[in-house]
């Protein structure tokens, strides 16, 4: 590796790493977890009330935790439990999907935009 390969990986890695943080320093405390199956909403939880709620499915059961502002999938009958194992999330935006049952649990922040986007 020449002297110049090794300059390229440190800038790359110094960007990504700026890049990584400009984008979570500006990300915004959610309001609501909104909990998707096979594309249909099922409830919005706010992260303010402390709860446990279980949906159930043709393929299985989740169960979805709101505690402390955060939501996390405490159960699940799903084969690989990737979702159990996912970190809590909290920021808008942020997502858990449990792909076996077609669940798709994200933050969406307290103001709704009533656009998606802008074309001028």
């Amino acid at each position: 590796m020449k002297k110049a390969d090794k300059i390229l990986i440190i800038v790359l890695l110094v960007v990504a790493a700026g890049l990584a943080l400009f984008f979570y320093s500006r990300a915004e405390e959610g309001g609501f977890a909104r909990v998707l199956v096979d594309g249909e909403v099922k409830v919005e939880l706010p992260l303010t009330e402390d709860t446990v709620f279980t949906v159930e499915t043709q393929q299985g059961y989740n169960e979805i935790k709101v505690e402390g502002g955060y939501v996390s999938i405490q159960d699940a009958d799903c084969r690989d439990q990737i979702c159990v194992e996912h970190k809590k999330i909290h920021l808008t935006g942020e997502t858990i999907v449990c792909l076996p049952h077609k669940l798709v649990v994200e933050i969406v922040g307290e103001k709704e935009t009533e656009f998606d986007m802008v074309v001028g």
